[in-house]
């Protein structure tokens, strides 16, 4: 069993709640293909109107070298986090948002295999465009700019990982809305 399916049962149910009270015009289920190709996860569960969308979602990833510059690490990261977006009066075109998520990061020094885990809370802004490719398929071009609160750096073997307070995140998301 996926350690996220509780997760997912809970925001389906919260996303059916919404529509069902007649307070939700959108309900969208988006995936990260970026997330599966780096031998990870993503799906994320958005509804709202047409001013605001609300997403809850759980994701997952082996970070490459590319994003955390340290050539001497490997590091994984598995949360979930939610997201509220303010949508100018329309659900596709563009938007933007604040982010919140809760990652738990695993190091992994490579010349010794030692590893530590911690837990990473960040906020941040966001802002996209969602691209109505038809009538229910969604594509989704957006960036994060996450603010890390807990950016101590870490050491193993004498070897240390710099962590930084900010991260950038760009990515495409591929949806479809009922």
């Amino acid at each position: 069993m996926t350690p996220f399916l509780p997760v997912t049962k809970n925001a389906l149910f919260g996303c059916a709640m919404c529509l069902s009270i007649g307070k939700v015009h959108a309900l969208d289920i988006e995936i990260d293909p970026l997330a599966y190709a780096l031998n990870g996860h993503s799906v994320h569960f958005g509804f709202g109107e047409n001013q605001f969308r609300f997403d809850i979602g759980v994701f997952g990833l082996d970070a490459p070298e590319a994003f955390h510059g340290d050539e001497r690490y490997d590091l994984r990261f598995d949360g979930y986090g939610v997201k509220l977006d303010y949508l100018f009066g329309r659900y596709y075109g563009a938007f933007i948002g604040l982010e919140a998520n809760s990652s738990k990061v695993k190091y992994t020094l490579k010349s010794t295999n030692q590893t530590t885990t911690r837990t990473q809370i960040s906020l941040g802004p966001r802002i996209g465009y969602r691209i109505m490719y038809s009538k229910n398929i969604t594509i989704t071009p957006w960036i994060g700019i996450d603010f890390n609160l807990d950016h101590d750096d870490v050491s193993l073997n004498g070897q240390k990982f710099d962590s930084s307070p900010i991260s950038l995140f760009p990515t495409v998301h591929l949806g479809w809305k009922f």
